[in-house]
């Protein structure tokens, strides 16, 4: 399937990816060429593999409300390669020059938090509505239909890890903002805050109920003061410099929210 690909651009080739679902094994060599990109190529990549996840992410909840498992499946599939995918280009990151790579570094890591978030989502509503399901035999061979692996209490722990890096980075980059006052840099900086904020909620609450997930450096107490901290931060960028900019408003919104589909049947 990725041989097809190769004319294309190499942070195509990640959209490509994930809507074909997890590779074959034949594919690994031409995964294998992430570590092989430049900076450039990376962080497109990386835009890429996040763009993807936000469009499956928002195919959930209706593919839940209709009981479609078979929708559900492929998308969990697409989230958990996009996690592969995105370490893979962390991965590439050593060699690369060192303010590229901590650029990158933080998007991977945001990137990762939120598409950790889907594979959660994804996984709860095929627990719920999908438990007695069957693949038809016509898609019972594809990769991508493959029943998905239940998540780890280890990939749990390393959520709560890879949340508390990219709440401290965007903790550096409101502060760098602040110093600035660029308006593209406080603009961009409250954006980022409001996009993260609920992502570190919907943590919390999912590691709460997986206390064995939990331990010195993957705290749930630290995720809530992360996203104290970053409310604040986006608050007071805005109060300073967000109007005059005509920035939105930060929102300390709640977590993205499970709505429950009916019950199985």
């Amino acid at each position: 399937m990725l041989r097809s690909l190769q004319p294309l651009a190499a942070f195509g080739l990640a959209i490509a990816v994930l809507l074909s679902g997890p590779a074959q094994a034949q594919d690994e060599a031409e995964i294998a060429r992430i570590g092989k990109m430049d900076a450039k190529e990376l962080a497109g990549f990386i835009g890429a593999v996040t763009q993807s996840v936000a469009q499956d992410t928002l195919k959930l909840q209706p593919a839940a409300q209709r009981r479609d498992c078979v929708e559900l499946v492929r998308a969990s599939n697409a989230f958990t390669l996009g996690y592969r995918l995105l370490a893979e280009a962390d991965a590439a990151l050593g060699g690369k020059p060192e303010n590229d790579a901590v650029v990158l570094k933080t998007r991977i890591v945001q990137s990762r938090v939120i598409t950790f978030a889907a594979r959660v989502r994804a996984d709860e509503w095929l627990s719920r509505i999908c438990v007695n399901f069957a693949m038809p035999a016509d898609k019972a061979d594809e990769a991508r239909y493959a029943m998905p692996v239940k998540l780890q209490t280890n990939e749990f722990t390393q959520a709560v890890i890879e949340a508390r890096q990219a709440a401290d980075a965007n903790l550096t980059i409101a502060v760098a903002a602040g110093i600035s006052k660029k308006c593209p840099d406080v603009i961009s900086a409250i954006q980022s805050i409001q996009l993260f904020v609920p992502y570190l909620e919907k943590l919390s609450k999912d590691v709460a109920k997986r206390p064995e997930a939990l331990g010195p450096r993957a705290s749930r107490r630290g995720l809530e003061v992360a996203r104290g901290q970053l409310i604040n931060a986006g608050n007071k960028l805005y109060r300073e410099l967000g109007a005059g900019c005509r920035a939105t408003p930060p929102v300390a919104t709640e977590a993205p929210e499970n709505e429950a589909p009916p019950p199985a049947q």
